[in-house]
């Protein structure tokens, strides 16, 4: 594998900062994640203009400069400014706004119009600089991924300066992946970031899934979380700025799921059966 998530669990921050009367408490709510031992964090410069990366920023800053090796900071470029030299502009935007020296995985947001060479070479001049440590993409699917890999090898990439990781929508009620993209994902050794995995909200709210759940002495989304996760090299990135919301998710990274309880998990999201389209959100 080029690239070994040591989290299971990880903070999203999509749709925070986007208003001024609750960024004291999302700023809270990060600080809180990761003092209590999360160690990943998620964002991108799309997410509320840029103010989920200055929230970030604060919640490090608060955390403690001298303790940023500790933590894998993800963030995000925009399709838009993915040319060569746009890349390295939005990551620095980016760095400042969240007060780091440099990102540990940075990704490209989704397929847009400039071509993957020219993405491409914009990561690895962030790379001399030591801007970032890794590069990834999100939201492709198996024929992007081959194009993106075909970009790499006319560049001449290899090994640990490959594709780290593909962050997609991944869920109990969004298992289209299952089919061709994660095993796709395995036999290329990259790794997969679940964002979403709780679905859009819904399933902490499924019935089913939470009379299961309580069976097992768990909650819904504790359930939901560990289901995600028990894929290999994977990490979930649940979004919440509830402190006791944070614990329930963190606590799930220790779950392991029985066969049978699998199987009744099956019978309540059913895997897929042929090729889907991939799921967006």
């Amino acid at each position: 594998m080029k690239y070994n998530f040591s989290e299971k669990i990880g903070l999203g921050t999509w749709r925070l900062g986007e208003s001024d009367h609750t960024k004291q408490n999302e700023i809270k709510s990060i600080e809180h994640a990761l003092s209590i031992g999360y160690r990943l964090i998620d964002t991108a410069e799309m997410y509320a203009n840029g103010n989920s990366e200055l929230l970030v920023g604060k919640a490090l800053k608060n955390i403690g400069n001298s303790k940023r090796d500790q933590f894998t900071v993800v963030s995000k470029v925009l399709p838009s400014n993915a040319s060569a030299s746009g890349v390295v502009k939005a990551c620095e935007a980016s760095l400042r706004r969240l007060g780091c020296d440099y990102l540990d995985i940075y990704l490209l947001h989704w397929k847009g119009p400039y071509s993957f060479d020219q993405t491409l070479e914009g990561f690895q001049v962030l790379k001399h600089r030591g801007l970032i440590k890794n590069h990834g993409v999100s939201n492709f699917d198996i024929v992007e991924l081959n194009k993106w890999s075909d970009a790499e090898k006319s560049l001449g990439l290899q090994g640990s300066n490959t594709l780290a990781t593909n962050q997609v929508y991944y869920s109990l009620s969004a298992r289209g992946i299952e089919f061709d993209l994660i095993p796709d994902l395995t036999q290329k050794e990259v790794s997969l970031m679940a964002y979403s995995p709780l679905g859009a909200g819904d399933l902490v709210r499924n019935k089913k899934l939470c009379e299961l759940a309580r069976t097992l002495g768990l909650t819904g989304a504790q359930l939901a979380l560990a289901w995600v996760i028990r894929q290999p090299n994977t990490v979930a990135i649940p979004k919440s700025v509830s402190k006791t919301r944070i614990e329930e998710n963190w606590s799930s990274k220790d779950i392991v799921l029985s066969k049978d309880t699998l199987a009744a998990l099956d019978l309540l999201f059913t895997p897929p059966k042929a090729k889907t389209s991939l799921a967006i959100l």
